[in-house]
């Protein structure tokens, strides 16, 4: 079955969509089958829908060209990403007058305060794990270090994926969330205990903040298509909101039907449409 069939027949259940974008409508520079097709159909009947993204590395402008390069429109006001929600995590905490350290790159990160030079850690009120291309060696050493002098401080993760299907390698990348856990993991291996703070999918800060702009909207009426388990799936399920998998990213069939009853999606779908 495909997301289109569902649609044409179980549409009047649903007031509005959330979709992942990496592996579900895109894939690299090149949209997925169909998604072009039904995305153009939600905006003809007036369906509201949002792009709800675990990508913390890339702006939401950003984001909105890489779409309009694989031949779908999208506004910066349709993008939820992980980072969009930081702004309220650091006003609820009173952090905008506190120094972070960034590691990596991020994209749309506002109104806190960075820096991403390591002589300057040891000044920062906490850290803010990014993602991309750099140094992972010296920085992970250096934190390390940091974090077994100050392990209560905050160790923002906007992105908890462990990993995203990389269109430039034909593989899997490694992403921020699997990263923290490593370093995690190391200081636990030294008897320090750190609690990484995850923004993005499945942890509820960003569905919160989706629900926040949808409005009156239940929670059960809304369906939430991707193509993680561990990220689309389980956030969507634990929200209370529809969950439906599509076979497109890093999912395949078998996961699916072997998922644990938190991570198993309502409906599963080969493709949009054939």
């Amino acid at each position: 079955m495909t997301l289109s069939d569902f649609w044409r027949n179980e549409s009047s259940r649903f007031d509005a969509l959330l979709f992942d974008i990496d592996g579900t409508v895109i894939l690299g520079k090149h949209a997925l089958p169909g998604v072009a097709e039904f995305l153009a159909m939600l905006r003809r009947s007036n369906t509201p829908f949002w792009f709800l993204t675990n990508d913390g590395n890339h702006t939401r402008k950003e984001k909105c060209r890489f779409l309009s390069r694989a031949g779908i429109k999208a506004g910066e006001n349709e993008i939820i990403s992980c980072l969009s929600v930081l702004p309220d995590l650091v006003k609820r905490n009173d952090w905008c007058n506190e120094l972070f350290f960034q590691v990596g790159f991020l994209g749309d990160t506002q109104n806190i305060q960075l820096t991403t030079d390591l002589d300057r850690l040891g000044e920062c009120y906490g850290v803010l794990m990014g993602e991309g291309t750099y140094d992972w060696r010296t920085t992970w050493e250096a934190l390390t270090s940091y974090f077994r002098r100050y392990p209560d401080r905050p160790f923002i993760v906007p992105n908890p994926d462990t990993c995203w299907p990389s269109a430039s390698t034909g593989g899997i990348g490694i992403g921020a969330g699997g990263q923290a856990r490593c370093l995690q993991l190391l200081l636990k291996e030294m008897g320090v205990n750190i609690t990484p703070v995850y923004l993005g999918k499945p942890y509820e800060e960003i569905y919160n903040y989706a629900v926040r702009q949808l409005g009156e909207i239940e929670r059960k009426r809304i369906l939430c298509v991707g193509d993680s388990l561990s990220s689309d799936i389980l956030g969507a399920n634990n929200a209370g909101m529809f969950s439906a998998l599509v076979l497109t990213g890093i999912t395949t069939r078998r996961q699916a039907e072997e998922a644990k009853r938190e991570s198993c999606p309502q409906v599963i779908f080969e493709t949009f449409n054939t």
